[in-house]
């Protein structure tokens, strides 16, 4: 179990050291294609029709991505100010079976996007025209990044106290 955890948990590392500068890369695009559409649309007269649209795609691969990142750190809002009334044992079992519950909700999202994605190849965005699967793809993606990371927390947990 322990060379498993040890996996899991370099993979996960890994992933989100990969995501963290995939993350600040796309924030640093976002800012500078924003700046550039201001630029034209006050400065040229001119816009940018299609730095709306992309703009809004890239917004919501930072969200979900950002999102698996809060979830790495343990930045995500939770109440536990329960966990100075119980034990140690009972603290670990909760944990588990949230993190059990979220793999739960996780797996149903990417089942649902599994089943949506050949609609989503099919139809094209209004202004780039390209596959709706492309700005789709930030949902399964950040699922299935959730998912290594709840596991990672359950193996963790179960380590931690053998």
């Amino acid at each position: 179990m322990g060379k498993i955890a040890r996996f899991v948990s370099t993979l996960s590392d890994m992933a989100n050291k990969l995501i963290s500068k995939f993350v600040v890369s796309l924030l640093f695009l976002l800012s500078l294609l924003l700046g550039v559409a201001v630029f034209y649309r006050y400065a040229l007269n001119d816009s940018i029709y299609w730095s709306n649209e992309v703009a809004r795609y890239l917004l919501a691969y930072i969200v979900f991505l950002g999102s698996t990142m809060a979830h790495k750190h343990k930045a995500h809002i939770r109440i536990d100010t329960i966990y100075i009334y119980i034990s140690d044992n009972m603290r670990k079992n909760i944990e588990i079976f949230i993190a059990m519950l979220f793999i739960a909700f996780w797996t149903v999202i990417v089942l649902g996007c599994i089943k949506l994605f050949p609609l989503f190849m099919m139809q094209t965005t209004a202004t780039l025209q390209i596959p709706y699967a492309i700005p789709f793809a930030a949902l399964p993606i950040s699922a299935m990044v959730w998912i290594l990371y709840c596991v990672d927390d359950i193996l963790k947990e179960v380590v931690k106290n053998r």
